[in-house]
């Protein structure tokens, strides 16, 4: 089971948790249903990126027997065959690709779409350089609108912007890690971070930390948000955004955790805290908004 777990990179699931941001800002968290349809949908993604994970893996087997972390997942490790784990991908897509199409003919069709974006990343863009952060990216807003879609809502644009800078945020740190971790190995680990070098990730990092937090509290301040909840109290749970960026550039720089976004996420008491206040505190005025309603 453990080896099974490690395949799969279940720690890396909690990327699809952005699937139930639109619920939470749509002001319908208190009803089940649409609780229910957003779980099967990131159920689905979940067993879906899963499998993009593994197709990854078998792509980039070689590589990841160089990587100091990486040569100890299942296949670069040998703890599993190749043609044990293309089976593994084929009942995993299909397990996934069933439940999004449970939740209507839209979200099986971003569910398609984002197989094929990670297919696209495999074969070509991870080896184009600032273009596979981009791709990286744009998975999340395709999470973004496969959450919206099994509500029935329209996804806000500032929150997607939101979503998809923090994505871009997380992707560039995870660059200028592995440039600093693995040195003179770097490229040939992966061929594209010889196009990079940590003056130009530095600069593009701060880019994307700065429209992270600009594009949140804009989110907050915007009429849809104001009328939802009735004033701009939301404006305060900014708070915890600026935080929780400073926070991931300690751990990057200081405590050297930026090789695994969720891995740092998860393992981080502090950062885990600040992320569940926010939540607490989202939810706490939506909340209080449809008492007063």
């Amino acid at each position: 089971m453990e080896l099974l777990v490690d395949l799969l990179r279940v720690r890396q699931w909690v990327k699809n948790f952005f699937i139930i941001f639109p619920l939470i800002f749509s002001g319908h968290f208190n009803e089940f249903v649409p609780w229910l349809n957003c779980w099967t949908v990131l159920a689905g993604f979940c067993f879906i990126s899963s499998g993009m994970y593994i197709v990854n893996d078998i792509i980039d087997l070689n590589e990841d027997r160089m990587h100091p972390k990486k040569s100890q997942r299942p296949l670069a490790a040998a703890q599993i065959s190749t043609p044990k784990a293309t089976v593994i991908v084929g009942l995993v897509l299909v397990l996934g690709c069933s439940l999004c199409w449970l939740e209507g003919r839209e979200v099986f069709i971003l569910a398609l779409s984002y197989v094929l974006l990670h297919v696209l990343y495999n074969l070509r863009t991870k080896h184009v350089v600032i273009l596979d952060i981009l791709t990286v990216a744009f998975g999340f807003q395709i999470r973004i609108w496969a959450g919206s879609a099994a509500v029935h809502i329209l996804p806000s644009l500032w929150l997607q912007m939101c979503v998809f800078v923090l994505a871009l945020f997380l992707g560039f740190t995870k660059r200028r890690y592995e440039m600093v971790a693995l040195k003179s190995d770097a490229s040939s680990h992966r061929a594209v971070l010889s196009h990079y070098t940590s003056y130009l990730l530095d600069q593009i990092i701060i880019i994307c930390s700065t429209l992270s937090i600009v594009f949140y509290g804009l989110f907050t301040i915007s009429s849809e948000v104001v009328t939802r909840v009735g004033g701009y109290e939301m404006f305060y749970s900014t708070s915890f955004v600026i935080y929780g960026i400073f926070r991931y550039l300690y751990l990057l720089h200081v405590k050297k955790l930026g090789d695994d976004p969720s891995e740092a996420l998860l393992s981080d008491a502090p950062m885990i805290i600040n992320i569940l206040l926010w939540m607490a505190f989202v939810m706490i005025v939506i909340r209080l908004s449809l008492l007063n309603a």
